[in-house]
């Protein structure tokens, strides 16, 4: 994945290295903000990750990371609890971040392109046709 596609300007090679993993990107605008969503799975090894971040400056603001990990027992979220501009951009998570786990299951295993992308979509509320 071109680090272009979600740029995180203060995280270094750290995250971009998916891997195996497959992966998509969803840009989209909503309340005059430019938007990604960056969807990456591995189904061998029972791992998700759905990254929403606000594009600002040719840089992201991480708002949210929807995980799965086969060595957690649930789903869950790590969000910004500030307001987007009180957000750092180019880094995943500090100290404006609180992890919340989920109590319903979003999806069961194994996933496939599909699969990962509709619980992206359903959780973030995107428009199906992306």
């Amino acid at each position: 994945m071109p680090r272009s596609a979600f740029p995180l300007s203060k995280s270094g090679g750290k995250a971009y290295r998916l891997g195996n993993r497959r992966w998509r990107l969803v840009k989209f605008s909503t309340q005059g903000h430019q938007c990604r969503v960056l969807i990456n799975y591995h189904p061998l090894l029972w791992q998700y990750q759905a990254m929403l971040g606000v594009e600002v400056n040719g840089d992201c603001k991480v708002m949210a990371s929807l995980e799965y990990h086969a060595t957690h027992e649930a789903w869950h979220v790590h969000e910004a609890k500030e307001p987007i501009a009180e957000v750092p951009a180019g880094i995943r998570r500090g100290p404006w971040v609180k992890k919340v786990e989920m109590t319903s299951i979003l999806a069961a295993w194994p996933i496939d392109d599909s699969g990962a992308f509709k619980i992206a979509v359903d959780y973030f509320g995107l428009d199906r046709t992306g």
